[in-house]
């Protein structure tokens, strides 16, 4: 999964039109100051601590799918909603959910909790630390992001 920030008028041409939405991604090219918004395979576990923590962030429901079906959009009052709800979030309210052997059980992808540890909470904090920029990033900047899956 990966979110990158698009203008209003960008996310609204993804959201409406399947050809000028492939056009638009074969060419777009984010500015060099935005921060990366890939978070590798860490989504799924983002997702089962952001859910037993009960934070409100609901990283699959929010946006709206766009003309593509692998993008969704969020709207910039989707992401100056989230992006404030995720710096009220220090990842230690996170980790506090951390569960090794509910998570495998769970079937969280990608399955390394508990064959990995400790490993697994630091990657998920990382990735974590990557999710909270974009989406400041994106709220100061008043824009829209496009969600990513694949």
């Amino acid at each position: 999964m990966s979110f990158m920030r698009v203008s209003a008028a960008d996310l609204e041409v993804t959201m409406r039109d399947a050809d000028r939405a492939e056009e638009f991604l074969a060419e777009y090219v984010p500015p060099e100051t935005d921060p990366s918004g890939y978070l590798d395979k860490s989504w799924a576990g983002l997702k089962y601590l952001l859910e037993a923590a009960e934070t409100g962030i609901d990283l699959f429901f929010t946006g709206t799918p766009s003309a593509i079906d692998e993008y969704i959009g969020w709207t910039a009052e989707d992401v100056s909603y989230t992006a404030e709800l995720l710096g009220k979030t220090p990842f230690r309210i996170l980790a506090a959910h951390y569960d090794p052997n509910g998570m495998d059980a769970a079937g969280v992808y990608p399955q390394i909790w508990l064959r990995d540890g400790n490993v697994g909470l630091d990657y998920l904090g990382q990735y974590y630390a990557v999710l909270v920029e974009v989406f400041e990033h994106a709220a100061r900047h008043r824009s829209g992001l496009l969600q990513h899956f694949g």
